[in-house]
């Protein structure tokens, strides 16, 4: 016999609890790792998963007229269908609520990072403009001040600590205090490393850390492909900003900061192959004066993970800057990807944590800190190819036993039910 609850039950007295997940899609690294990728599991444990983008309004109002006033005034209301369904709503890390210049994202000398909230600003902007997501700001209060079912806020970055050469700067820095606003509502927040709980952990006291996962059966290579491992091939991924983790920075005095992984690479020039997967279109010409072979970015995680595995590296490089906090609360996603890819990993070594701390340095992985370490890693798998595949069978294998995304997703279900079985847990619905 069942026991009574507020919440629904299967057949087998299983909890069933329903999330909806607020403007997401499968699409991109975040939204995949941190949510559609769990979809299946989480059915199978009881949690369905819904993701909306986009809201119905019912009821007419002039043209023009201001729309939370429209809300506020009992005009128009917002569907409520798929509200009803959900016991718990959650909400991640931030929302592109702002209207920015169409050449925002433009890599020619054109590049304009306008970005503002104001519809006046934007209708003097001397370009045309561009109007993201225009409702969840809008909509935000009424999650705030009358939601009374279950809220999680989910982040992986730390986004009060975002810096200027990042693309996406310019809009997350106008996104703080709505961030803020949600880390505080939360009934649960959910962060992917021990880092970021430390520094979110001031908006909400109620924090659980979960960390990333895999899903194996992805990381498989096109049948057929082969590479010449005369030398071996040495892989570095991301985007074509975080060339400024592998060849350093200028610092706010002029002084050249970092660069070892590049400097260890170079060193070693002769004796391997460098590869790049992350490239810009249009930048192919200057990447290829650091990697001897490049592949473009690639937005699908499925695709990517087969472009990776193709790649057949050898190697796999994880530079960041120690003295950064964005870097310093990063996951350790590099070092999963390349262990299934097959690489031995070489990462970016933290004082007093990190995103890679959970490597055993010299058994599933190396960590590099300065100059020396960055240049000695490199020569030391360079030039054995023993070491190499022990490191890397070693990693592969802690990977596929401690990373796997079904086992994670039941970590993910006890923080949905236990958010929709603690609904207002802040107490601040009206």
């Amino acid at each position: 016999m069942c026991l009574p609850t507020l919440l629904q039950l299967d057949r087998t007295c299983q909890l069933v609890v329903n999330v909806l997940v607020w403007g997401t899609a499968q699409e991109g690294p975040c939204a995949f790792y941190r949510g559609y990728m769990y979809d299946e599991p989480l059915k199978a444990l009881g949690v369905n998963m819904r993701h909306i983008s986009s809201v119905k309004f019912h009821g007419m109002f002039a043209p023009g007229m201001d729309l939370r006033i429209a809300i506020d005034e009992g005009i128009i209301e917002a569907e409520q269908k798929d509200f009803d369904w959900a016991d718990v709503i959650l909400f991640r890390r931030y929302y592109n609520t702002g209207v920015r210049c169409a050449y925002y994202a433009d890599i020619s000398a054109n590049q304009c990072t306008f970005t503002t909230h104001s519809l006046a600003e934007a209708a003097a902007h001397e370009h045309h403009t561009i109007r993201q997501d225009d409702i969840t700001r809008i909509i935000w209060p009424d999650f705030r001040d009358k939601w009374k079912k279950g809220m999680i806020y989910e982040t992986d970055d730390n986004h009060f600590t975002i810096k200027p050469w990042n693309g996406y700067y310019a809009e997350v820095l106008g996104e703080g205090d709505l961030i803020t606003e949600m880390a505080q509502r939360a009934d649960l927040q959910t962060v992917a490393t021990p880092m970021l709980a430390r520094t979110y952990g001031r908006f909400n006291a109620n924090t659980r850390v979960i960390r990333n996962a895999i899903k194996p059966g992805m990381y498989r290579g096109t049948k057929g492909t082969v590479r010449d491992h005369t030398k071996p091939r040495l892989l570095y991924y991301g985007s074509n900003v975080r060339l400024r983790d592998y060849l350093g920075y200028p610092d706010d005095h002029g002084k050249w900061r970092g660069g070892y992984a590049g400097s260890a690479v170079i060193s070693q020039a002769r004796n391997l192959r460098t590869v790049f997967i992350g490239t810009t279109p249009g930048t192919e010409g200057e990447m290829s004066r650091y990697f001897q072979e490049q592949y473009p970015y690639v937005g699908s995680i499925p695709k990517f993970c087969r472009v990776l595995v193709d790649a057949q590296p050898d190697i796999g490089i994880a530079p960041l800057h120690s003295n950064d906090n964005f870097d310093l609360c990063k996951s350790e996603l590099h070092w999963m990807e390349y262990s299934l890819a097959g690489a031995a990993t070489i990462a970016q070594r933290f004082m007093g944590g990190g995103p890679y701390s959970v490597i055993n340095s010299g058994v599933d992985g190396i960590l590099a800190g300065g100059a020396q370490e960055w240049h000695d890693a490199v020569k030391s798998l360079v030039g054995s190819k023993d070491l190499r595949e022990q490191m890397a069978g070693a990693a592969k294998e802690r990977v596929l036993r401690e990373y796997d995304y079904r086992e994670r997703a039941a970590e993910w279900a006890s923080a949905f039910e236990w958010a929709a079985s603690h609904p207002n847990y802040q107490g601040k619905a009206k």
